[in-house]
């Protein structure tokens, strides 16, 4: 009579971020079976460990096949259906590392000095190059009916303008969020984290640095 199988699912991040030296399936994929007891001994199997005496910080690139092989030993009747990623990175940065709030400080006050002073440049550019002033006379005599005498309501409405739509467009203001939807920023940052993990992964793939099966880099 055969054995009756367990089906796991697994579902793999990309990417992960840990502060502890052992590294569990539990902390790089969601994991569900119909035995919760076999699904908490699944989570807390070891796939790696970082040695803080050693490092830090730094990262690691595994293969879902590695998952599944220390599944295997685990749980030998167990049949692995993975719904997520099948490579990964995982980022450690030890608890005991120093964190520098000064370091911060000053990347976020240079890069909204740079945000700050590229868009009123960018903006200042374009409206030379298009010549908004004479755009702004233009209007005021069709308004008005005379040549302004300097800056006029206009320019006004044309700064309050520009202002509500950079709010608008970033979906943000000072505070809060205009709507629930993702800023344009938000979405790009995004974009970028999921290009520079493909990048770290298939680096790792083609130098060999990705832990695969048996606990062994994949050899090129």
């Amino acid at each position: 009579m055969s054995m009756e199988k367990t089906i796991i699912y697994l579902k793999a991040e990309q990417s992960s971020y840990v502060d502890h030296e052992m590294i569990h399936i539990g902390d790089i994929a969601s994991v569900y079976c119909g035995d919760k007891k076999k699904e908490e001994e699944i989570r807390n199997i070891i796939l790696y460990e970082f040695d803080e005496n050693k490092e830090k910080e730094g990262r690691i690139f595994l293969s879902i096949l590695l998952v599944i092989e220390k599944i295997s030993e685990q749980i030998p009747c167990g049949e692995v259906r993975n719904v997520g990623e099948l490579d990964m990175v995982v980022y450690y940065k030890s608890k005991n590392a120093e964190n520098k709030k000064w370091v911060q400080t000053a990347k976020i006050l240079f890069i909204g000095a740079t945000c700050f002073f590229g868009t009123g440049i960018t903006v200042m550019g374009y409206n030379n190059d298009v010549d908004m002033a004479k755009v702004f006379g233009q209007l005021y005599r069709t308004f008005v009916g005379q040549k302004p005498g300097g800056p006029t309501f206009v320019e006004l409405f044309y700064s309050i303008g520009l202002a509500l739509g950079v709010f608008l467009f970033f979906n943000h203001v000072p505070g809060k969020k205009v709507t629930n939807e993702p800023t344009p920023i938000q979405v790009q940052m995004r974009l970028y984290e999921q290009d520079v993990n493909q990048t770290f992964l298939l680096g790792a793939s083609r130098k060999g640095e990705e832990l695969d099966v048996a606990g062994n880099s994949r050899d090129q």
